[in-house]
């Protein structure tokens, strides 16, 4: 006996209707549902009136996305770091301490 899942197009991500739910069946299976979502790896859609309100994800699932944000996060920052350098936005250490210094009222000997 063969099973067939359904995907369909949600908010334009690809979903298996297997992870979809309304907020009523949701609320009434919420052991299972967080069973599934254990199990499978795969994030469950909690959907009001055919909108989605809210995603469950596993720890270990928010965890991976989490380290992926962080991962673009810096290197979107060393791109911008790399643009600066060769758009020639830096200067010296000694240039940067001394502008603080000035701004704080602060000697700077060195």
């Amino acid at each position: 006996m063969y099973s067939i899942m359904y995907t369909l197009h949600l908010d334009g991500i690809m979903v298996r209707t297997t992870d979809i739910t309304n907020f009523t069946e949701h609320r009434n299976h919420l052991r299972d549902h967080l069973r599934q979502v254990r199990e499978t790896g795969r994030p469950l859609y909690i959907t009001t009136n055919g909108t989605t309100d809210a995603v469950v994800l596993s720890p270990e699932a928010y965890d991976e996305l989490a380290d992926k944000a962080e991962l673009a996060e810096s290197l979107t920052m060393i791109d911008r770091s790399i643009g600066d350098i060769r758009g020639g936005h830096t200067q010296s250490a000694k240039q940067a301490l001394k502008k603080i210094a000035d701004e704080l009222g602060l000697k700077f000997d060195r």
